[in-house]
């Protein structure tokens, strides 16, 4: 697998509503340079390179040097897109590695990226190139991760509920002990209890049960080994019931106590 190698960032970026009158026609005009194209609502047609696709959702496109392109919107779904055009003189076969077009799956990480690139560009702040050049190589790498789980799932479908499991897991790793019951997540993601539970397993190999007790535990050793908390204390951040019940629990998990956990303190980070 090629390496992900240096980029020169253009001036040319940002995140835009396109007008309802919106059309693009470069058939006459090939690209020049490199454009990370991200469709973040909308629908409409394009065309690359005389091949005609839809334009939806969650797609993501490669513009390449050479590359003609036609586009037009519905003015009743207009499209929300972010771009970033760069160049380079040692990633050619990388690029060319990588499809045209690409439908994220799973695209929160993806977004996240693609927002503080338009900031970091926007605000030119102390080190700023830096970080939006690694920026556009962590894009690249998500979008090289999405292309490559996508050929090599069969079957693979679009599971409509991947960004919502997704965001769900996330808040749950930053704060376990306010993770809340089944019904509570189930509520935020507009669904069943049944329903959640079956999804959320779907999408991170595991049950919601199995996740929260996991993210409990991890917790629970950091506190134990580097804060200098005690094992009721810890119990106790953590919403447990009581010290017997996290203990037994703790050691189901870890195979020892949590009063083992002390001894192996590390140092601060």
């Amino acid at each position: 697998m090629e390496s992900i190698p240096t980029f020169k960032l253009g001036e040319s970026y940002g995140k835009m509503a396109c007008e309802r009158t919106w059309k693009w026609n470069r058939s006459d005009i090939p690209f020049n340079d490199y454009d990370l194209w991200y469709v973040w609502r909308g629908e409409g047609r394009l065309v690359l390179n005389g091949e005609e696709r839809k334009v939806e959702r969650h797609q993501c496109y490669l513009f390449r040097p050479g590359d003609r392109v036609e586009a037009w919107h519905n003015p009743d779904q207009p499209l929300l897109v972010t771009y970033m055009h760069f160049e380079t003189e040692n990633a050619h076969r990388f690029l060319t590695s990588l499809p045209s077009h690409c439908d994220f799956i799973s695209s929160f990480a993806f977004e996240a990226y693609l927002d503080r690139y338009v900031h970091v560009m926007s605000f030119r702040a102390h080190r700023s190139a830096e970080e939006a050049e690694m920026l556009l190589r962590l894009l690249l790498i998500q979008y090289e991760r999405e292309y490559l789980s996508l050929e090599q799932a069969v079957p693979r479908y679009r599971n409509p509920h991947i960004e919502t499991m997704t965001k769900i897991a996330a808040s749950i790793r930053e704060n376990p002990a306010q993770a809340g019951s089944i019904a509570d997540l189930a509520k935020q993601a507009f669904l069943s209890p049944r329903y959640f539970s079956a999804k959320f397993k779907e999408t991170m190999g595991q049950t919601i049960e199995s996740y929260i007790i996991e993210k409990k535990i991890e917790r629970a050793e950091l506190l134990l080994s580097q804060n200098g908390m005690t094992v009721s204390e810890v119990a106790d951040a953590l919403g447990y019931p009581n010290i017997y019940y996290f203990s037994k629990q703790f050691k189901k998990e870890r195979g020892y106590s949590p009063s083992k956990a002390m001894q192996h303190k590390k140092p601060d980070q």
